[in-house]
């Protein structure tokens, strides 16, 4: 897969799902980083009254994600089957590790391109 068709179809998923996001969402969106996250932290303690900060990370959420699941959230909002079918491919094509052929039926943690643009789905399709 070509790292430009990759670039492509993430921006349009940017495209699709960005209009969903909250201003003080900053988690995988574009132009935005976890040092402008922490000062809008900062700001938003210091001049509110604030009484406790949440962080949580649930560890092995990408590791266990449904490729079947994935794909019905991002068909709510992406009508074009093309993009669809590779989505299916790219997730279900597998990766090398350690030498070794090991096939993804679960899970996005070794599928680099899907890092930034289908956890917006994610987050925005619940």
């Amino acid at each position: 897969m070509s790292v430009r068709l990759r670039r492509i179809n993430t921006t349009i998923l940017n495209q699709i799902y960005e209009e969903d996001f909250r201003g003080f969402s900053y988690g995988f969106r574009p132009g935005r980083s976890q040092h402008q996250a922490l000062d809008a932290l900062y700001v938003g303690i210091t001049r509110k009254k604030v009484n406790w900060v949440l962080d949580c990370d649930i560890l092995g959420f990408f590791d266990n994600l449904s490729h079947d699941w994935l794909i019905k959230f991002v068909q709510h909002r992406v009508a074009d089957r093309r993009m669809l079918r590779l989505i299916q491919k790219w997730l279900k094509a597998g990766v090398v590790e350690e030498g070794q052929w090991k096939n993804t039926e679960m899970g996005l943690r070794r599928v680099r391109w899907h890092h930034r643009c289908l956890p917006i789905c994610i987050t925005c399709s619940t």
